[in-house]
């Protein structure tokens, strides 16, 4: 098989995935979202060189919802994922965090999310009793990456750099938002969408619970029940 750049195997992954859990290829808007491109004739160029390179057909009419792996690459994918695995670790989930208006998160622990470690910064993967997975909900940091549903690996720690994204509680409520510093207004966390308002430790105490060090867009047939690390 011929190697694949990053962004073909962002593509190939996402497509895979989506195949799995519905049992049907993604739409080009669909593929065009998760891949951030603004136009769809970007998702049709990544996916003619998927097709190009022997990873996937389109066996019915040429849309992207008959998009298929070809067996060459499903084989591929197998050698890929043991070797992924081979260097992952299991991260217990412990609930949810707001993307949005901080509301009280949900604390309990739901099973594991496994990762591979090469998607963490080094001094995270060193300390991964340090580590806990909470899914996002809201739309309050969109612009950052994060989507509703997204599951957010966050290293448990009490304090981060400023401009980081961070879990902070503010008077026992919890929420997911960018740590900054203002020479003139201190410490605040702010969203990453216009509809929501920053919040000054000035105004409303808060401290900080962890820094998210990852972000998983995944399936939930790639969940694990298995014990927590920690």
């Amino acid at each position: 098989m011929q190697k694949l750049t990053s962004r073909q195997t962002k593509a190939f992954e996402f497509i895979r995935s989506h195949s799995d859990a519905h049992g049907y290829a993604p739409t080009l808007r669909e593929l065009c979202e998760y891949m951030g491109y603004k136009a769809v004739g970007s998702a049709q160029d990544v996916i003619a060189s998927l097709r190009k390179k022997g990873y996937i057909i389109t066996p019915d009419k040429q849309t992207a919802r008959s998009l298929a792996l070809t067996d060459r690459s499903k084989q591929y994918l197998n050698v890929q994922l043991e070797n992924q695995w081979d260097n992952s670790l299991l991260v217990p989930r412990l609930g949810s965090v707001p993307a949005g208006t901080p509301i009280e998160a949900i604390e309990d622990f739901s099973g594991a999310i496994r990762i591979s470690s090469d998607m963490l910064p080094r001094w995270a993967a060193n300390s991964p009793e340090k580590l806990f997975a909470l899914q996002a909900k809201g739309a309050s940091m969109i612009y950052a990456g994060i989507l509703d549903g997204d599951w957010l690996i966050v290293s448990q720690q009490s304090d981060a750099p400023s401009g980081t994204i961070v879990v902070a509680d503010a008077q026992g409520s919890s929420t997911v938002k960018r740590l900054m510093n203002d020479p003139e207004q201190g410490w605040y966390l702010k969203p990453e969408n216009p509809a929501f308002n920053n919040l000054y430790a000035k105004d409303e105490a808060f401290t900080i619970l962890g820094r998210v060090v990852a972000l998983q867009r995944i399936m939930t047939d790639t969940l694990s029940s298995a014990s927590p690390r920690r």
